[in-house]
């Protein structure tokens, strides 16, 4: 796993989880919204999805099932990662095909160990982890 692509509209949560995969020795693109991301995804090979759900435009579940229908990337990696935590919005994540459903603030060692998970088993499968 090479590039990851990060999706959210924070400019700064950008700037941090983009620092956190870099250190873990990741290279990262960013994108401020689901529009944004398919963008960069039709340009640039990208090995993981990790975006925001709540975003103008094209919020993170539109951006999911946009991947999840398109023959190119319906396979790709593509974590959430999002302040929301009640139940209906893991409930969307992994219905619409989430890899994982991560819960912010998170910790640039519990990003990376999941970013490896994903990329040991190949394929991301649905898993949820708070």
């Amino acid at each position: 796993m090479d590039t990851i692509l990060i999706v959210d509209d924070c400019s700064s949560t950008r700037k941090i989880i983009a620092s956190y995969l870099r250190g873990g020795g990741y290279h990262t693109i960013t994108a401020a919204n689901g529009v944004d991301a398919i963008e960069k995804m039709v340009t640039t090979k990208v090995d993981l999805i990790i975006t925001d759900l709540n975003m103008p435009q094209m919020d993170g579940i539109e951006l999911l099932k946009w991947v999840r229908s398109s023959t190119p990337f319906q396979d790709l990696p593509l974590v959430i990662l999002t302040t929301e935590q009640d139940g209906l919005s893991r409930a969307k994540g992994i219905d619409a095909g989430a890899s994982r459903f991560l819960t912010k603030p998170i910790t640039k060692e519990l990003l990376i160990k999941e970013v490896r998970d994903i990329a040991d088993e190949g394929k991301g499968g649905n898993y949820v982890r708070s």
